[in-house]
């Protein structure tokens, strides 16, 4: 197996480990215009959920008819808005949904990291005059690093993945 063989294929099952750990999400059912059915499998048989989801949508501008099933685990929506506003208004649902509930504890052990991180990084960015944040100097980091592994002991292709990730880090910050 080639190094670019190994790569895509570790790509590939990431992707459908990812798909099978996320749950379904929202699969559209039907569009007509002012007009979708969803469904949600975390809906099924969850009336709690589809109450709360019911009063949610059934508040927003726009939205003329809200009716949840618990049952099928279906949503009908009828609005007088404009299609994109409905396809935030669901993605935007999804987020909240697939949020950690507040008691649960690995959300707030997940939750601790990340305060962690954004403190270090806030105390690193102020300290360096501005210059530096904690994703700039992990990547500089692991150049360095990836570059010394790469001419002074010849390693592939651990010193090129280390150039890769740090490529990484900064793709998509400017």
């Amino acid at each position: 197996m080639t190094y670019l063989t190994g790569l895509a294929l570790g790509i590939s099952a990431g992707k459908k480990i990812h798909q099978l750990m996320a749950g379904g999400g929202f699969t559209l059912l039907h569009a007509l215009p002012g007009r979708r059915r969803y469904r949600h499998d975390d809906l099924m048989h969850n009336r709690e959920l589809a109450l709360e989801w019911e009063q949610h949508l059934a508040r927003l501008n726009g939205m003329r008819r809200v009716q949840v099933n618990a049952v099928t685990g279906t949503i009908l929506l009828e609005y007088s808005c404009q299609e994109e506003y409905i396809d935030l208004v669901m993605d935007y649902l999804q987020q909240l949904h697939n949020l950690p509930a507040p008691n649960a504890d690995y959300g707030k052990i997940g939750i601790n990291i990340r305060s962690l991180f954004r403190q270090m990084n806030r105390t690193l960015f102020t300290h360096t005059g501005r210059t530096f944040d904690l994703r700039t100097v992990t990547a500089l980091a692991m150049l360095v690093s990836g570059g010394a592994k790469i001419w002074t002991l010849g390693q592939r292709p651990s010193g090129p993945q280390m150039v890769w990730w740090a490529y990484s880090l900064l793709k998509g910050r400017y």
